[in-house]
């Protein structure tokens, strides 16, 4: 039986980091603090749109307006985990922690960048401090990633509990429901896959993965009449996706 794909999500709470505000240590002066705000806003902005390197020109500018803000080298951190840059990320949310340990912002995406090096005990330390603070928002999207460092050490049982803790009904994590379906059939449980997946497809509509994560594990058990509308449904949201042809090659049998 061909297993589903096992793919990793780091899921960053780039929400929560964008809108946190942290207080200036003590002793650090703001020289001019609604330019340095202004540099702040337009990182942020830029930062959602995608434009990393000019978002983090402007955190680098607040920086040296108003030097020890560790929100600013937050946000600093993240662009340069979206550029790749993990060691320059690791060393900005080393120094954000540095002023203020009860960032909670800064060391999930601290923990976040350890996932994304495989430095996976310490990733999984920072998401457990993380987990502590109980007012934190993004809770469900902390124990997605704390599972992924269970599964990359092979951890499974420990990997199953927190991608559940992942399922909130009220804000599930998408991704969670993939890997608890990946994992159900790779132990030999395709009954709680297909139902893992027919939930993501119900609380996530527009997401087509689940659709070819169903279809192709019901091709797999023999049931291509039950698979074919979730694999019809993939090739008609995206026809010239390379899902669209690999939904198209498991309907014609090949």
């Amino acid at each position: 039986m061909r297993p589903l794909a096992l793919v990793l999500f780091f899921v960053i709470s780039l929400g929560g980091c964008t809108s946190s505000s942290s207080p200036d240590p003590k002793g650090s002066e703001n020289e001019n603090p609604l330019y340095a705000l202004t540099l702040m806003r337009q990182g942020s902005l830029m930062l959602q749109q995608g434009r990393y390197e000019a978002a983090l020109d402007r955190f680098e500018e607040a920086d040296k307006v108003t030097p020890g803000n560790a929100t600013i080298l937050n946000m600093t951190g993240l662009c340069h985990m979206r550029l790749g840059q993990n060691d320059r990320a690791l060393l900005s949310f080393d120094r954000a922690l540095a002023l203020i340990p009860a960032f909670t912002d800064a060391r999930n995406n601290r923990g976040a960048t350890y996932l994304a090096m495989g430095q996976y005990r310490m990733a999984e330390v920072d998401f457990g401090a993380v987990l502590d603070d109980s007012t934190y928002p993004h809770r469900f999207d902390v124990y997605y990633n704390l599972a992924l460092t269970y599964l990359q050490r092979g951890m499974t049982s420990a990997a199953k509990e927190n991608f559940r803790n992942a399922l909130d009904p009220n804000q599930p994590v998408f991704e969670a429901y993939i890997q608890l379906a990946t994992i159900e059939q790779q132990e030999g449980f395709p009954d709680e896959a297909i139902r893992l997946l027919e939930e993501a497809i119900f609380n996530f509509p527009t997401r087509i993965e689940a659709p070819m994560a169903l279809g192709t594990l019901l091709i797999n058990l023999g049931r291509e009449n039950d698979a074919e509308p979730y694999l019809r449904r993939v090739i008609s949201d995206q026809p010239n996706s390379t899902r669209a042809n690999e939904a198209r090659r498991l309907l014609d049998g090949d």
